[in-house]
């Protein structure tokens, strides 16, 4: 089985929480991610994801003037290197959000997508069925 250590994206994107939301949605485009790491201080001050800033468009706040931390998720979930994927997907699933940060003590050494784990599981699936 894999485990988290395995398939997680080691370059974390990070924002500051004083940053503004076209600013982060800047950032996650221009890399392709749907969530940035918010640091602060030189610690995990939370997470900004696509769905939060989607929120903070649909309640009419300004993206030029609304920062970063006042729309982030505080509260972040997160795993370790060493959970095992199908651990990662239940976490995520239960908890209904698609991100996962992955932790080693207290700094911050990956984030894995729910849709990385359902490719790295389907790979899984398609080696055992090849293999039968």
């Amino acid at each position: 089985m894999k485990l988290l250590r395995d398939v997680a994206v080691r370059h974390l994107l990070t924002v500051d929480p004083n940053a503004t939301l076209r600013r982060a949605a800047k950032v996650m485009t221009d890399r392709g991610v749907g969530c940035a790491v918010v640091i602060e201080n030189e610690k995990v001050a939370g997470i900004v994801t696509e769905r939060d800033i989607l929120r903070a468009i649909a309640a009419d706040q300004r993206m030029d003037e609304t920062k970063v931390a006042e729309i982030m998720t505080r509260e972040v979930v997160s795993g370790t290197p060493g959970w095992d994927i199908v651990r990662a997907a239940k976490a995520m699933t239960d908890g209904g959000f698609r991100h996962l940060l992955v932790m080693e003590m207290d700094d911050p050494v990956g984030i894995v997508s729910l849709r990385d784990l359902l490719d790295n599981m389907a790979a899984m699936v398609q080696r055992d069925a090849s293999s039968a």
